[in-house]
């Protein structure tokens, strides 16, 4: 009965005979489409210098449950294999109706121009089977090239070098050129690395952009006021040492008395309704009361002595012919807000500073 088969499984030699002048390359398993059996293909090449025209070879198919289904030998005759040609792929050695798992090949004898060579006594070695390639990668690869067949990663070992269709040439081989896809081993290489060094820019692009845009959007934690870290610590140490002053000659604290509601209590309106421009002053003429502060409306004037306005000595306030509660109040505020106002304001200066340099 005719019936066509198609390919279920393919699996690549891991290894190597040294020296030998043939080379097990892989093994196929192809389903019917009728019956649904299984035949086993293998496939060698002649890696030699001479034509191969015979090879004899044992091999041990099992199921998945390690079971021997077929241990046997097989003969490939009246071949015509020149130096560097594959063949086996068309005859099966082996057709089952129960799933093969796993088969092991065994060379034993070839014949080179009717010369038999005994293959059993050349050693295995194994092989690292070369990288797959990123999907990507490989269809770039292979629109360049126009070889379908390019998935992997080309090496070269001291055994030999892997084409990029993963198919092994060893030394004893010799060649530039693939014997299973036709690929240029130098070519290849020179393609891929191409792909690989323009991938490697455009990751560098994509990533210096996706920076640069968390860099402008990503929200920054607060900075001091300061942009000039010297600047800050200068005048944190400055507002430190003031704090320590007699504040004798210049005027301590500043305040705008539109800052403050109409709900505020007595003591501070009366503050802001005797401060002349909303500033506070050293009193300089009266060294029992400390600082105080004046009605302008009041000041007398001597235009025999002096244009310049002369002050009047300062009493209490202007309004109040005696002292209260709260002109004492009042005083105390006066007296002490300018150094408390200056220690607040270097406690937030120097940790400002620690946020910039310790935690920022």
């Amino acid at each position: 009965m005719d019936q066509n088969f198609s390919l279920m499984a393919q699996s690549r030699a891991n290894y190597y005979t040294a020296g030998s002048p043939v080379q097990f390359v892989r093994v196929e398993l192809l389903k019917g489409d009728v019956t649904g059996e299984v035949a086993v293909c293998l496939t060698f090449k002649n890696v030699g210098t001479e034509p191969l025209t015979g090879l004899v070879v044992h091999f041990k198919c099992k199921d998945a449950a390690g079971q021997v289904l077929c241990e046997d030998d097989f003969y490939y005759e009246q071949l015509d294999a020149q130096p560097g040609d594959v063949f086996g792929s068309d005859d099966a050695v082996y057709v089952s109706d129960t799933p093969v798992s796993s088969v092991e090949v065994e060379q034993d004898r070839a014949f080179l121009n009717g010369r038999g060579v005994d293959l059993r006594n050349y050693k295995r070695v194994r092989l690292q089977m070369p990288r797959v390639l990123p999907a990507s990668i490989a269809k770039t690869l292979q629109q360049r090239t126009g070889n379908s067949m390019l998935t992997c990663v080309p090496q070269d070992t001291e055994y030999g070098w892997f084409c990029a269709c993963g198919a092994f040439h060893p030394n004893e081989e010799n060649c530039t050129y693939c014997s299973e896809c036709g690929g240029d081993r130098a070519g290849i290489k020179a393609t891929l690395t191409a792909i690989l060094e323009e991938a490697r820019r455009a990751a560098e692009r994509q990533q210096q952009e996706i920076n640069s845009v968390a860099n402008n959007v990503a929200p920054q934690p607060q900075r001091a006021p300061a942009s000039n870290p010297a600047a800050t610590a200068a005048a944190a140490q400055a507002a430190i040492d003031q704090a320590d002053d007699d504040y004798a000659e210049d005027a301590t604290a500043t305040y705008d008395p539109k800052e403050y509601d109409d709900q505020d209590n007595a003591d501070m309106e009366r503050v802001r309704r005797y401060a002349p421009k909303g500033h506070l002053f050293d009193d300089e003429e009266d060294d029992d009361e400390g600082t105080q502060m004046y009605d302008t409306d009041e000041l007398d004037y001597d235009d025999e002595e002096d244009e310049e306005p002369r002050r009047k000595k300062r009493g209490r306030y202007a309004d109040d012919d005696e002292a209260s509660e709260d002109d004492v109040m009042a005083e105390r505020i006066i007296h002490w807000a300018p150094p408390i106002t200056a220690i607040v304001c270097a406690l937030i200066i120097a940790v400002s500073l620690v946020y910039h340099f310790v935690i920022a």
